[in-house]
């Protein structure tokens, strides 16, 4: 190809095009050419691909069913959703079944036995697609799924499937999840086939759906923080369904928060906000723990979509749900929840609502009882908020702290997307030796 063979991981057209083999100027040819053929006359040069991938515009209604037909992507597929979602660079199945045990089972059959997700920096579904799964999932059937033949799965085996998630979900804290995704899906795939071959009864069965929601979930994360971003929606959609089959609001609020996030952060902020107000939906059917981590996440979600009277409403409510907050109370999949988490939101919200030196006291604080892997990512946000305060020590040795944090074997792609953050935000200073110094560090972590 004429470009960049990483472009690919920045938009989905871009994935479409390197499926073709094509760079920017070909593909602009060939929608010229098929244009012709239909009988419209288009100007696309590579320069109008390029504002397309790099989110400046989309092509108007004409140019895009000139590119659904030389896709062969029918007209009412691209009609249903908005470009660029109806391009052919994921896999909708997921999304698209309905919502039952046999669909569900499906869905994580497909997810168990795939080979190792893409590496597409794009969101796979976004818009009010994005938004409808958590309607689906909060008006889905409750159904349990019946037992088929195989051998027994007694409430024992089930235990000890749960002791290997604990046990995955402990090392991911410590290292991040890259290095797990392959033990994640291995255990998918034995819950999996427990369901699929095993006989069990009704309650065991719940727990199997529920343990494959918490690993799905598990999967989701692990995916995000590798920045494998369409992988990620994937596995949440799935856990959404394990959760409504299992009939756990708990574990199914959980994962809408971490979908609403992941869609913050890649700047779906309406699709982020509809989610989370669906998970606010069981607030008043789940543990206190469990409502501090939802008013967490709409902080999050508020302070992305510029909410900022919201997003401190929500904190203050954080606080005082964790406050109320009973140990014996918390599921598996929270434990990671606490004080230090709680201040790593506000620090986050103090920073984007401009109060930089308050976001640094908060911050310090996160950092201090943070697990490794959050550790890495939580000092390059303590980096830029010293940045912003104007105390270039300070961001210097939180930036180092984090650099170092990597290379002892912190593996998120997060973190790394962090220090690349505070590297432009040293840009004022380029030119002093210890910032090109760590300009450089950043520099040899990303590469």
């Amino acid at each position: 190809m004429a470009d960049r063979a990483d472009e690919a991981l920045h938009h989905p057209l871009a994935f479409v095009r390197a499926k073709l083999g094509q760079g920017k100027t070909k593909f602009a040819e060939s929608i010229r050419l098929h244009g012709r053929a239909l009988g419209c006359n288009l100007g696309t040069t590579r320069s109008t691909i390029f504002k397309w991938e790099r989110g400046d515009h989309a092509p108007d209604d004409i140019t895009q069913w000139v590119i659904a037909d030389m896709l062969k992507v029918p007209d009412s597929s691209r009609r249903s959703v908005p470009w660029p979602y109806w391009l052919p660079a994921w896999e909708n199945l997921t999304i698209a079944a309905p919502w039952t045990p046999a669909a569900t089972l499906e869905s994580l059959t497909r997810l168990a036995e795939s080979a190792s997700m893409d590496r597409r920096g794009f969101l796979g579904i976004g818009g009010t697609a994005l938004a409808g799964i958590g309607a689906q999932w909060a008006t889905a059937d409750q159904a349990v799924a019946a037992a088929t033949a195989g051998d027994t799965v007694t409430p024992a085996t089930v235990d000890r499937m749960a002791h290997r998630v604990e046990s995955l979900r402990a090392m991911e804290e410590e290292t991040g999840g890259g290095d797990y995704l392959d033990s994640a899906r291995a255990d998918l795939r034995l819950i999996t086939r427990m369901l699929d071959n095993g006989r069990y009864t009704e309650a065991t069965g719940r727990r199997l759906y529920t343990l494959a929601a918490e690993v799905c979930c598990l999967l989701g994360w692990m995916s995000y923080d590798a920045s494998l971003h369409t992988a990620a929606q994937q596995h949440y959609t799935a856990a959404l369904r394990s959760a409504r089959t299992a009939k756990d609001d708990a574990l199914g609020a959980h994962t809408l928060c971490f979908m609403a996030t992941q869609a913050a952060n890649q700047r779906e902020q309406q699709a982020a906000v509809s989610l989370m107000d669906t998970a606010e939906t069981v607030r008043n059917r789940v543990s206190s723990v469990m409502r501090a981590s939802l008013a967490a996440h709409q902080t999050t979600v508020y302070s992305k979509a510029g909410e900022t009277r919201k997003a401190a409403e929500s904190l203050n409510r954080a606080f005082d749900a964790l406050d109320h907050a009973d140990a014996s109370d918390t599921p598996g999949y929270l434990t990671w929840f606490g004080e230090s988490q709680l201040r790593s939101t506000e620090g986050r919200f103090l920073l984007l609502s401009g109060q930089a030196r308050q976001a640094t006291e908060a911050l310090e604080r996160s950092v201090a009882q943070a697990a490794p892997r959050d550790r890495a990512v939580r000092y390059g946000t303590l980096a830029l908020a010293y940045q912003q305060t104007g105390d270039l020590d300070g961001a210097l040795d939180a930036t180092h702290k984090a650099a170092n944090l990597i290379e002892e074997g912190i593996h998120s792609q997060r973190s790394v997307e962090r220090l690349q953050e505070v590297s432009r935000a040293f840009a004022p200073h380029r030119d002093e030796s210890r910032v090109r110094e760590m300009s450089e560090r950043i520099a040899v972590l990303a590469a």
